[in-house]
């Protein structure tokens, strides 16, 4: 069984080894844009949820869930943050109400994660973090039908996992003309690691530095517009989603405790916000240009 203090450290110490591992993930970002900040983004998406949790004690798994759903949609950077955030959403809800998750909950409840990923993606991409996930998901199912415990299941997810982030080469064009994994989909893979390390177990990632050139990628959309929407209501989510879809792409919106977070890729962040306004009021506004990330990173 996984408690909430087991949860807890699980999640800090899945901080602690992105970060490890946050320049090497960067080095492979080629997918959707080559921004090279995948790893950066994943880091401080973790390493913010993880400052927030820290200290609290006396909470069922349930409670302490939410608490990290929420923490981590608020810290969520960039389009692998924002997955990642949306997975942890379905995983909070799904398992809400327990005292402590055994191996059938933890099934469940990372089927759940992927479900609500794919569902708040505007249009999911197959060889992405997202099918990274859903597989990992689909062999934590099998191992608790079995009757895994909830570490085995676990492990059992992360081995799927694994053998899914081999294959998203094959799955993208992009991915496949540079030869790497999915930038994200590696960065679930040292997450989900970093959480079995809790534990004390220790894992060493075998992938490889790769030197990548991104000299011949244009990117269409050139702003990389998130920021979150306070005092909103829920109706307002697809309102959003139906206009940011017609001025970009990548576009994710999610919603926890009446706050909506919205990422999009777009060359009119003017009109991603004050489509916000419209929704409520705006805080943690972050407008990168992704050309000249991609420059950088050559």
């Amino acid at each position: 069984m996984i408690t909430a203090e087991m949860l807890k450290n699980s999640i800090i110490s899945a901080a602690e080894n992105i970060s490890q591992y946050s320049e090497e993930v960067d080095g492979i970002n080629v997918f959707p844009v080559p921004d090279g900040d995948t790893g950066t983004n994943l880091t401080l998406t973790l390493s913010g949820c993880a400052k927030a949790i820290a200290n609290y004690t006396d909470m069922t798994a349930g409670e302490l869930a939410d608490k990290a759903a929420g923490a981590l949609l608020r810290s969520a950077r960039g389009n692998s943050g924002v997955i990642f955030s949306l997975i942890f959403k379905g995983f909070a809800k799904s398992i809400e109400g327990l005292d402590a998750i055994d191996a059938k909950s933890l099934a469940k409840a990372l089927e759940a994660g992927s479900d609500e990923a794919y569902a708040s993606i505007e249009k999911p991409m197959e060889g992405t973090m997202l099918t990274v996930i859903r597989l990992a998901a689909a062999k934590a199912s099998s191992a608790a039908a079995k009757g895994c415990t909830a570490e085995e299941t676990f492990r059992q997810a992360l081995s799927g996992a694994e053998a899914s982030l081999k294959a998203t080469t094959n799955l993208l064009p992009t991915l496949k003309k540079h030869g790497v994994v999915d930038a994200g989909g590696q960065g679930l893979i040292h997450i989900m690691r970093g959480m079995l390390n809790a534990d004390g177990m220790s894992y060493k990632s075998d992938a490889k530095e790769s030197k990548i050139s991104f000299r011949s990628h244009k990117t269409e959309y050139i702003y990389c517009t998130e920021f979150l929407i306070n005092s909103s209501e829920h109706k307002n989510i697809g309102y959003l989603r139906s206009v940011l879809s017609d001025i970009g792409d990548c576009t994710a919106v999610a919603e926890h405790s009446g706050i909506i977070k919205v990422h999009v890729h777009t060359n009119r962040p003017d009109k991603a916000i004050s489509t916000g306004l419209e929704c409520g009021e705006l805080t943690d506004i972050k407008i990168d240009n992704m050309r000249i990330q991609s420059l950088k990173a050559e």
